[in-house]
């Protein structure tokens, strides 16, 4: 793919607001030479700023750095129904934005999406999901899962197997079905009976079964005592679509700054970068951003308020420089041990361990989000 195929449109931001062009070309020098990028944003998964330079740095690492794919923090099934789709040519915009899902389905983001809608389906970028999760938009997983499981498991049980996805992704749960312990059960062993039947013998599209798979995960994580993560699921999936790729492909994983991160340190489980890493060592990049103050906004929920960072911290040193800056892996270490966000609760820690880069946002945005069916 040649990289010149990809327009550099980046989210449309206020103009007297935007980040300068050299905070995208701090970030882009730190991991342009890396085979996979995690480009984090604060846990709110709701800020104007960051979605704004995170689609420019994509749109660089594209374009000067030769990466070939971006996968999201998003469920894994939506996006293999637009591949399906793109390879019928019948695409639409509409099914990437689905896909995508509501926390980046902002006016702010349109340009962008629409230009990777465009290189998506002229297969020049590959674009796709590693979360096992289920959104509100999801909507080819709700209408293909609960055949898709009922397929993989016995006769006796496909009925009442179909059924009870089928209530789980539509949450049609009433006094005579209620989610109660019963009933994850039957989930958990529907999902994870039609999985294995796939990786036994039944002949089936490999994409189906990782999407069985990713399913089988979830539905196990919803009892209590199962010890895999979300994580552990998006890394399973980062695997699978490297494996799918063209051998050395490189891409951005568009996801949040706790799931970025290249070690675990404070965090209560491994996340996908520090998973990353043990397989990829310094191939994998990962970007922190954080926030010293502003608003935010979750998936077109009123603006909050960010509350300003303590005096001591990394983001407060940072903001009384610059409305926006970035901290290369050699700056981290100078600044040595300093409380900060990055991980969604103040902690002090060593973040050159962390990131390869961190952007500091002195007063982030809420975005401005559309309308989603």
């Amino acid at each position: 793919m040649a990289s010149a195929a990809w327009p550099a449109v980046g989210a449309v931001a206020r103009a007297q607001e935007r980040a300068p062009q050299s905070i995208v070309e701090g970030v882009v020098t730190a991991v342009c030479h890396k085979q996979i990028v995690l480009l984090g944003e604060p846990p709110t998964h709701g800020e104007a700023h960051a979605f704004d330079l995170k689609s420019r740095i994509t749109d660089r690492l594209i374009a000067q750095c030769g990466f070939t794919g971006i996968l999201f923090e998003a469920p894994i099934y939506d996006f293999i129904g637009l591949e399906r789709a793109v390879g019928t040519r019948t695409a639409t915009q509409e099914q990437l934005d689905n896909a995508i899902g509501r926390f980046w389905r902002t006016r702010e983001l349109l340009p962008w999406r629409r230009a990777l809608f465009e290189a998506a389906t002229r297969k020049r970028v590959v674009a796709g999901g590693l979360d096992d999760q289920v959104s509100i938009t999801s909507h080819y997983a709700k209408a293909t899962l609960p055949g898709l499981v009922a397929a993989g498991t016995s006769e006796s049980a496909a009925t009442e197997c179909r059924e009870a996805v089928s209530r789980h992704l539509g949450w049609t749960y009433d006094a005579k079905n209620p989610f109660d312990e019963r009933e994850t059960l039957r989930l958990q062993q529907c999902a994870r009976n039609a999985a294995d039947a796939a990786m036994a013998s039944r002949p089936i599209d490999a994409a189906d079964r990782a999407m069985l798979e990713s399913f089988a995960r979830y539905a196990g994580r919803q009892r209590p005592g199962v010890t895999s993560s979300r994580d552990d699921s998006m890394y399973s999936n980062l695997v699978w679509y490297l494996d799918r790729l063209p051998k050395s492909s490189r891409v951005v994983v568009w996801t949040a700054t706790v799931h970025a991160a290249r070690r675990q340190g404070a965090l209560p489980e491994a996340p996908l970068g520090a998973r990353a890493v043990e397989r990829w060592g310094d191939r994998v990049g990962a970007v922190g951003f954080t926030a010293y103050a502003g608003f935010t906004s979750r998936a077109g929920r009123p603006p909050s308020p960010i509350a300003e960072a303590p005096p001591d911290s990394l983001e407060a040193a940072m903001a009384r420089e610059s409305p926006f800056a970035v901290l290369g892996s050699g700056k981290l270490r100078a600044l040595g041990r300093v409380p900060s966000r990055l991980l969604g609760k103040f902690v002090s820690e060593t973040w050159s361990d962390y990131f390869d880069a961190v952007v500091v946002i002195r007063q982030e945005a809420a975005p401005t989000f559309d309308p989603w069916k």
